[in-house]
């Protein structure tokens, strides 16, 4: 069940705003994605984004699915 009470009020605050402001400022498609890192599911180990760059295409893709 989708939570529409919480939802209306984030979009009241202004939430929708600041995403698509987020959004916006976001690299481009093709566009060279920051260095960042974040812990690996299961054991926590950091994992760099510049660790993944190598002799093989990376692809990232970032979305919501709600």
């Amino acid at each position: 069940m989708y939570n529409y009470r919480n939802f209306d009020a984030w979009v009241a605050a202004l939430g929708d705003l600041a995403d698509e402001a987020a959004f916006a400022a976001s690299p481009a498609a093709g566009q060279r994605a920051p260095d960042f890192t974040l812990p690996r599911l299961g054991d926590g180990a950091p994992v760099s984004l510049s660790g993944l760059w190598g002799s093989k295409p990376l692809v990232m893709e970032f979305g919501s699915f709600t």
